[in-house]
């Protein structure tokens, strides 16, 4: 159930970029987006609730939020209802990847996901949901990124530090 939710939210992302190309439905993209969110939690507390994590789980579902968070992205750029500074946060994104991907090659071991990086994704969810309901970019949208942005720092030092205790 879990890892459908997963595959749904994947899924999603096709109607949802269309539905915000072609439409104006600001409160009908707002709900799409908000329930491919939605999913990013309750695939997460349905396999812990039923002791279902995976490997495949963890990072299919790390591969769906920075899919549907780079889709959304790229497409509310093409219409010009973002600022491109707010690519810095797949910076964030990037550097996780290859962080996580040289840590499964070294040791063998997949790092789970923390505290920073969740918090990171529900604000970047939140900040872009915001966008998606008004229509257009706020002050509300650019704080809500920004702290997202910088979790980074004390997120990369918790994930250095348990990377190095475990070896």
């Amino acid at each position: 159930m879990a890892n459908a939710l997963t595959i749904l939210r994947i899924i999603g992302i096709i109607p949802l970029c269309y539905l915000v190309l072609f439409s104006s439905n600001n409160i009908g993209c707002f709900v799409l987006f908000s329930l491919l969110g939605i999913t990013d939690f309750l695939d997460g507390y349905i396999a812990r609730k039923y002791n279902k994590i995976s490997n495949f789980g963890r990072i299919a579902d790390g591969i769906a939020d920075k899919l549907l968070m780079l889709s959304i992205t790229i497409v509310l750029l093409i219409k010009n209802v973002i600022p491109y500074w707010t690519l810095i946060i797949f910076i964030r994104e990037i550097i996780a990847i290859i962080y996580a991907g040289l840590n499964i090659k070294l040791s063998n071991k997949i790092i789970k996901p923390n505290i920073f990086g969740k918090t990171k994704t529900t604000l970047h969810i939140i900040s872009i949901a915001i966008v998606l309901f008004f229509g257009k970019w706020n002050i509300f949208s650019s704080i809500i990124l920004l702290i997202a942005i910088l979790l980074f720092i004390p997120e990369i030092i918790l994930v250095y530090k348990k990377t190095r205790l475990s070896k």
